[in-house]
């Protein structure tokens, strides 16, 4: 009998993506299925329903046009459901696409099939990314597809329950199942509906028998503008409430402890989970935005749903990948205890000692007993960590500091433990032993013994003829040596006599990758100086301004990932940067190094003062060394539980920087001073992601459209200010952050400011500043070093540090530790800065000259030599 599909296709503002769906369907392959196209326009303010009308009086497709009040794109399917007339329906979304061969494929597999009761048919979800153009087969569930799984493959979900279905968009469902049982997409819930729907067909349907179709390929699309329904979770109390009270929670108390909730829903849920968590470890993602209350609710509705979830499919459960600490925290929250082992780990970090850390369920860690050879051993430092997940306080993690003794044993309440290296591991017994009896992997096909003394020659010679890397013949021939080949041959080079000399136990120090001018220059400038004994380099991007500065001053310069970084890398032992991207904090992956291990010790030198919490941000990084310029600082994180850091690997030392502020500012008066110096900070969520490693991001929207650059336009054009500068013969200058410039086209700036675009010395210009005006960039703290008055101005002070920016709320408060004045209105803040500028505020100077004292106690001149000697004390001895 030949199947018919019913296509149903909502309609919201897609008019610029449905061309390339509409598309797709004139190409389909004939063959012996039929189609019914039901478009539901929901409300779309754009053409969209047009497109589809017109492609359907021009295709000859059968099929129809529904035009509906916005109700969202659930009420539009379910709409869809009624107009229907299909054996099987669909539910493409607007904005993606199938491949050539996605019905003649359905319909091939159901006949191929006739004989079973097939209730559902999944497609093979492939990605396009639209900034690039690129497919690719990366969807988390394609190994429902690998190997043998053709379109003649039936599969019972009873007993594959990894073969989960997560979206409608692209599956095929009988709609006469549909029908008998009243499922329906739930109305208003704008997350997870589609696996919601999806489940609760399966659960009411008369088998759970699927069929995989490798060959009929639904791509879907990546929005290179990053507005799809998916990427608006902050504005959609469904992200964190909704998809439960609604969805997870009605579903689940379907069953009882007699009747458990079937293992593949289970794991419906669990890959839901396996995306949830982790947003909290990012804070481009975290919710930030929620208050404590709304953190406590999301809070119940994880326990009951995690109380639904078995003991071994939470261990068990590797559809997508859930680190030990969240499998903990599920089976916490699910009033089940940790696995008996694995939930201790060990973790060589500095030379000298290492790290012990396990985890713990409620309020108080259990008895520790360390011994080595039978004898106690007293820790170096001991801390308990708070893991940040909506605030949760039932699940913790304690962090132990050892010497490095041999035969290190732990027990807890008496129990001895199994110690793991590297980080937790929760599997079953089998899994373990699967694990400990695979293949060691050796990185595909050996390399002929010829090629491996050929990459060994190669770095010999352009070692022994002492050729600049990068400009010989032979060096060009090995930098075209790719993968494992040219990972060899830059080991291989490392071990040379003349770059182990060259090299050897060398600091290499940077700031930006194109900008110097920070806590690293002013480091490298004081170990070259006074400690010519260390052998310091400093890494900069080749080819700007930057590079030739430093290099007129001396400088010894290696180019960022240059062959000559990546051969100083096998060989330095300190990798110091005022900067903490993944550029500076792993500069090449872990495979470049032997047995995957760098090194070299990280010290993070910060370029600003900490003021908030950094700790999910911290925490993702390996710092060997963290250094503070403020006490208020350093207690936030060595005693702030957020943080892994503690107390031997965080040290107050001042900045460097802050020393060359200091010493700057002497030399300009501030009665001499007359400049008004405006320097806010930038908004993460401004700007899109990073195109590719290394590249400077760019604006959403443009400039002038976004709230900040129109406050920041207010204040720099208001009359008042123009006024203070003309009466006192002062000059306005606007610097914006590295992060905007180059992203404000076609802005006009008033006559009375001067916009500096380039990098300036930041010191100097603070230096001969009267007043500072900034939002929340950390350059106020060294303002005020200089002497200059600080006035702060947060127009958007809430939405700032409840996930605009990639800060979570700390310690620090504005009002009641701030240097100045916090002003939220444009005419406030031009009026303080007249305050300031004139000195004829209560609170200029002595009030908040205090506060500065006590925030920044060392600004000696000695901090790039303590930060030296601590980097030796506590990472070379």
């Amino acid at each position: 009998m030949q199947p018919s599909f019913s296509v149903v296709v909502p309609l919201y503002r897609t008019a610029r993506y449905l061309p390339d769906l509409l598309a797709s369907f004139e190409r389909q392959r004939s063959g012996d299925y039929s189609l019914q196209f039901v478009f539901v326009d929901d409300g779309s303010d754009d053409d969209s329903a047009d497109i589809a009308g017109r492609w359907l009086s021009s295709s000859g497709a059968t099929g129809e046009v529904i035009r509906q009040e916005n109700a969202g794109v659930s009420a539009a399917r379910n709409r869809g459901i009624e107009a229907a007339t299909g054996d099987w329906i669909t539910f493409p979304d607007s904005d993606d696409f199938v491949s050539d061969e996605y019905f003649h494929r359905a319909a091939e597999a159901l006949a191929e099939n006739a004989d079973d009761d097939i209730v559902l048919l999944s497609a093979n979800v492939h990605r396009f990314t639209e900034q690039t153009g690129r497919k690719t087969d990366e969807h988390p569930l394609r190994h429902k597809f690998v190997g043998g799984q053709t379109n003649h493959n039936v599969v019972d979900l009873a007993r594959r329950p990894t073969f989960i279905q997560t979206q409608s968009a692209s599956a095929f469902f009988r709609l006469d199942v549909i029908r008998e049982h009243s499922v329906r997409f739930i109305e208003g819930l704008r997350v997870a509906e589609d696996a919601l729907f999806a489940s609760t067909y399966l659960l009411a349907a008369p088998t759970t028998l699927i069929v995989p179709l490798k060959e009929s390929k639904y791509y879907y699309r990546r929005r290179a503008a990053a507005d799809s329904a998916a990427d608006s979770y902050r504005t959609n109390p469904d992200f964190y409430f909704g998809r439960f009270e609604r969805g997870y929670i009605p579903l689940i108390s379907r069953f009882s402890a007699a009747d458990p909730v079937p293992e593949w829903l289970q794991n419906v849920i669990l890959y839901d989970l396996s995306w949830l968590f982790p947003r909290e470890l990012n804070i481009e993602r975290k919710a930030t935005h929620l208050s404590d209350d709304e953190r406590k609710r999301v809070i119940e509705l994880l326990k009951a749903v995690c109380r639904a979830l078995e003991w071994p499919t939470i261990i068990n459960y590797r559809i997508t990948n859930i680190s030990p600490e969240v499998r903990a925290l599920m089976l916490t929250l699910g009033d089940k205890p940790l696995p008996a082992g694995g939930a201790v780990r060990l973790s060589k970090n500095v030379p000298g000692s290492f790290e012990m850390a396990y985890l713990f369920q409620g309020a108080h860690h259990p008895v520790e007993r360390v011994e080595s050879h039978g004898h106690e051993v007293e820790p170096l430092t001991t801390k308990t960590r708070c893991l940040d997940y909506f605030g949760q306080d039932l699940l913790h993690e304690r962090i132990i500091r050892l010497p490095d003794l041999p035969s290190i044993t732990l027990s807890l309440d008496g129990e001895p433990q199994i110690l793991t290296y590297g980080n937790y591991y929760f599997g079953s017994g089998e899994a373990r032993a699967l694990h400990a009896n695979r293949p060691a992997k050796t990185g595909g096909k050996a390399s002929p013994m010829w090629k491996q003394v050929a990459i060994r020659g190669a770095a010999e010679v352009v070692c022994w003829t002492k050729a600049p890397v990068g400009k010989s013949g032979v060096a060009r021939k090995a930098n075209a040596l790719r993968g494992t080949r040219f990972r060899q041959f830059i080991r291989n080079l490392a071990q040379t006599p003349h770059y182990k000399k060259k090299y050897s136990d060398a600091w290499l120090i940077m700031d930006k990758l194109r900008a110097a001018n920070d806590n690293g220059e002013y480091l490298y400038d004081y170990v070259t100086s006074e400690r010519p004994d260390i052998n310091a380099w400093f890494v900069l991007k080749k080819g700007n301004p930057e590079w030739e500065r430093l290099k007129s001053r001396g400088f010894r310069l290696i180019a960022y990932r240059s062959l000559e970084h990546l051969v100083a890398l096998q060989c330095a032992s300190v990798v110091a940067s005022s900067q903490l991207d993944l550029e500076m904090e792993r500069p090449v992956p872990t495979n470049f190094y032997p047995r995957s291990r760098r090194p070299w010790r990280f010290v993070y030198l910060q370029h600003g003062v900490l003021q908030h919490n950094l700790a999910h941000w911290f925490n993702s990084k390996d710092i060997d060394l963290l250094t503070t310029a403020s006490v208020d600082e350093h207690e936030s994180i060595v005693d702030g539980c957020a943080y892994k850091l503690t107390s031997d690997s965080v040290t107050l030392t001042g900045f460097p920087r802050h020393d060359v502020v200091v010493k700057e500012a002497a030399g300009h008066p501030f009665a001499e001073r007359s400049i008004i110096l405006v320097a806010p900070t930038w908004r993460n969520n401004l700007f899109l992601p990073k195109a590719a490693f290394g590249a400077q991001r760019k604006l959403r929207a443009p400039f002038l459209e976004t709230a900040y650059g129109q406050n920041w336009m207010k204040f720099l054009s208001h009359p008042d200010l123009a006024r203070l500068a003309a009466e006192h013969n002062a000059e306005v200058v606007y610097l914006p952050h590295p992060n905007l410039r180059g992203n404000a086209e076609g802005v006009t700036y008033p006559d009375h400011v001067r916009v500096i675009e380039s990098s300036p010395n930041v010191h100097e210009l603070m230096s001969r500043s009267r007043v500072t005006i900034t939002d929340y960039s950390s350059i106020f703290f060294d303002a005020a070093l200089a002497q200059s008055r600080i006035v702060f101005f947060q127009f958007d002070h809430d939405e700032f540090l409840k996930g605009a920016h990639t800060y979570v709320p700390g310690y620090w408060d504005y009002t009641e530790h701030g240097f100045g004045p916090v002003t939220t209105e444009v005419d406030d803040a031009v009026a303080q800065t007249a305050l300031a500028f004139t000195g004829t505020g209560a609170d200029w100077p002595g009030h908040y000259e205090e506060r500065i004292r006590r925030t920044l106690p060392l600004t000696d001149g000695h901090a790039a030599q303590r930060i030296t000697d601590e980097i030796e004390r506590k990472l070379l001895s």
